[in-house]
């Protein structure tokens, strides 16, 4: 037996390759509540069955952890067949450090748990990996900014298709990029780390670049004195002043 994800999907998938005719049960989001006992009385029953997702890693953002809970609970032995993860994929092609990363997946929509774990990543020292739709990365894109400072950064979309694409930059050159072409398809964004290195050697005609640099770039003048106050080792008043002068 296969559970997948989508059936429609699995089964062009099987046809292609002529493989047997199998029994194909669909296990999403909507169903697993009442396919989860249902699967487990199967594989207690003697049966091996295999469980895939639409275009990605079962039980990572995709259905899957609860069955495996399940079967976990239950001494049911389960093992893995390694397959895509645009997560991976997208951390070895951003050129960020690899060595240590946190995977964040979505982030809750809006309200208090999403602006306190946001400020709850802006200081955590490892590469962030984000997943986000194309209609709200530009949005996220700019949060990141607010919360983190302009740190380097890399929006992978469309990963093994035709049209994959990778940005790399600053978080205000992505957000450059998305403003001025809208972004398709699905999107992970990687993101730097926090570091604690400060840029000390500067003029006030660097500083005065950078703030002309950020706010071509459609950044707020609130935020770009944020981001650069992020970046160099700067009294706010002496920033501020410069500022005045643009």
């Amino acid at each position: 037996m296969i559970a997948a994800e989508d059936t429609r999907t699995i089964k062009k998938l099987l046809q292609k390759y002529d493989i047997l005719k199998r029994n194909v049960v669909s296990y999403h989001d909507f169903s697993k509540k009442g396919r989860t006992n249902y699967i487990t009385g199967k594989l207690e029953a003697g049966e091996n069955i295999a469980l895939v997702s639409e275009s990605g890693t079962p039980a990572i953002q995709d259905p899957g952890f609860e069955l495996i809970n399940e079967c976990i609970e239950r001494n049911i032995t389960v093992t893995v067949v390694p397959g895509p993860n645009a997560a991976i994929s997208a951390l070895v092609l951003s050129g960020l450090p690899a060595n240590n990363f946190l995977f964040i997946g979505f982030l809750p929509k809006a309200g208090a748990k999403r602006k306190n774990k946001l400020s709850e990543l802006a200081t955590f020292p490892y590469t962030l990996i984000f997943y986000e739709s194309p209609n709200r990365v530009e949005s996220l894109t700019g949060e990141l900014i607010e919360r983190f400072g302009d740190r380097r950064a890399s929006l992978v979309r469309e990963i093994t298709k035709i049209y994959e694409e990778v940005i790399r930059g600053n978080l205000s050159d992505i957000l450059a990029r998305i403003k001025e072409k809208k972004v398709k398809g699905e999107v992970v964004l990687v993101v730097e780390g926090y570091k604690k290195e400060l840029i000390r050697s500067f003029s006030e005609e660097d500083i005065r670049k950078e703030l002309i640099r950020l706010l071509k770039q459609g950044i707020s003048k609130k935020s770009a004195l944020k981001i650069t106050l992020s970046r160099y080792d700067i009294d706010k008043q002496r920033l501020y002043n410069i500022a005045t002068k643009i």
